[in-house]
């Protein structure tokens, strides 16, 4: 199937999305804290009414779920999955990571995902079986074979510290060459293009990585959960080059 009129409307949404985080990026809008202890704004809520209005008047069989509202149930075995202002807490701080994330799961299987990083003027989508591109220019995973060459990112280390998964994260980690800090959705576009060759979050939602596992495919690599599933629904992720995918695997089995 092609998705091509899909990926266009979530770009579009993406980008008027960005356009208004950019408008009051220094306004530094009221924050509140969710249940999570979160922050949100009202720059989170306006963009996701503004993505929702975009998708829904074009698809209007389409289900909806988006981390700041209610979830819409559709009945075309299709939903958006919609992160209206990933990294709300380096968007206060005006760093630049911040991003909006749009992805289209149809019967499980991410097939349409975008990561608009407005501040760093980065666009990158993809669609099932159309490729994987940043800025218009097509991009591919990086070809590195091994863990000890290896240069990650991670999250859930600190969160999930005293857990079985947190520890062998960080033993994980001890094995590449080299571990960055986690730069929120911009860690994933570093993977896509090659930049990065692995990067693992076990503190994931499937707003934050349904985008990224649709890209990261698209692009020669692999997703999966922390156990090898292929979703975006287990609370964990892993995006790789795909050569390394089984090695990390193994250093989670039996969680």
């Amino acid at each position: 199937m092609n998705y091509d009129r899909e990926l266009a409307i979530a770009l579009k949404a993406a980008k008027e999305a960005g356009a208004v985080q950019r408008t009051f990026e220094k306004k530094l809008p009221p924050v509140e804290l969710k249940a999570d202890l979160s922050p949100v704004t009202d720059v989170d809520r306006q963009c996701e009414a503004l993505i929702r209005g975009n998708l829904l008047s074009e698809f209007p069989r389409d289900g909806f779920y988006g981390e700041e509202s209610p979830r819409i149930a559709g009945n075309s075995k299709r939903q958006w999955i919609v992160d209206p202002l990933d990294g709300t807490r380096p968007y206060l701080r005006s760093i630049p990571t911040y991003s909006v994330l749009i992805a289209l799961e149809e019967e499980g299987d991410p097939v349409v995902g975008v990561i608009h990083l407005p501040a760093m003027d980065i666009s990158c989508w993809a669609s099932r079986g159309g490729g994987a591109f940043c800025n218009g220019t097509p991009i591919r995973v990086s070809k590195v074979p091994s863990l000890s060459d290896a240069i990650g990112t991670a999250l859930g280390f600190v969160e999930k510290a005293d857990t079985p998964e947190g520890k062998r994260l960080l033993t994980f980690m001890r094995s590449w060459n080299y571990a960055y800090g986690f730069m929120d959705a911009y860690s994933y576009v570093c993977v896509a293009s090659g930049k990065l060759d692995i990067a693992v979050n076990l503190v994931d939602k499937p707003w934050d990585c349904a985008s990224a596992a649709c890209i990261v495919r698209e692009a020669g690599g692999k997703f999966s959960d922390m156990n090898g599933r292929p979703t975006v629904h287990s609370g964990s992720i892993i995006l790789s080059n795909g050569l390394l995918h089984n090695s990390a695997l193994r250093h989670f089995e039996g969680v």
